[in-house]
């Protein structure tokens, strides 16, 4: 009796240590990429991109065919290449209709169409699935062409990050600048709907396919200025507002 008492508690004991450890090798994971999501947020994103006058990301992508969703021609579809070939393009290579943030982001970079249109340069986004699409439209988040990439392909062509559930948690709850961004543009409806840990690119590309800006997201909030992106192109950049001051909602 004693023996079955003394191995039982042994059992417990041991089964308790266990679940020790664990808790703690979570905990460990936990505030490891808690500081790994802070250090690469403090980074600059345009560090994991090409340099100016490259043509690695434009040569890697050109032979991509996107779904037309609004834009010039008849064509149901159309090259990446065409973007750039007779004129300037700012590409936005959007993570998900449905994200709060994403919504945000395409209200403040929209702002910049009217003088991207007076300088004869086109404004891109890319989506990367059709889920949530009709939605984004009601809400006109988005003023320029807009095309969607079946499969992922610029993202697989460019090794464009997609993050762990968990990582993906931790920008959430734990990132500041998410958090914050979050916090801008709380009046802007979104949802959890789609592909909610890839992230995102935008591409200033010259005409003929020269890279002017690569800006590759590190984390749900990392955005380029608009600032940077008219810097890119070589346009006045003395009429910009300070951006994401306001609840990005579209009402014009």
């Amino acid at each position: 009796m004693v023996d079955g008492i003394g191995n039982r508690s042994v059992a417990v004991a041991v089964a308790g240590a266990a679940v020790a450890v664990v808790g703690l090798a979570f905990l460990l994971t936990f505030f490891t990429i808690a500081r790994d999501t802070r250090v690469s947020s403090s980074a600059s994103s345009t560090e994991m991109g090409t340099e100016k006058g490259s043509r690695i990301v434009t040569a890697a992508i050109k032979d991509i065919q996107v779904e037309k969703i609004h834009g010039p021609g008849d064509a149901a579809s159309v090259n990446i290449s065409s973007f750039w070939e007779h004129q300037p393009v700012v590409i936005h290579v959007l993570r998900r209709f449905g994200c709060q943030l994403c919504r945000g982001n395409a209200v403040v970079m929209s702002r910049m169409l009217p003088q991207l249109e007076a300088n004869n340069i086109r404004l891109v986004g890319i989506g990367i699935e059709k889920l949530g699409l009709e939605e984004f439209e009601e809400g006109r988040y988005w003023k320029g062409e807009l095309y969607i990439d079946h499969g992922k392909k610029i993202h697989k062509a460019l090794e464009l990050k997609s993050v762990s559930i968990v990582s993906a948690l931790m920008m959430i709850f734990a990132n500041k600048a998410v958090k914050d961004a979050a916090q801008k543009t709380k009046d802007t409806p979104g949802n959890f709907k789609g592909d909610g840990r890839q992230l995102g690119a935008t591409f200033v590309v010259g005409k003929g396919g020269e890279m002017l800006l690569d800006f590759r997201q590190r984390d749900f909030a990392d955005q380029p200025s608009t600032v940077s992106i008219l810097d890119a192109l070589g346009l006045d950049t003395s009429d910009v507002k300070e951006e994401r001051a306001a609840p990005a909602v579209c009402t014009d």
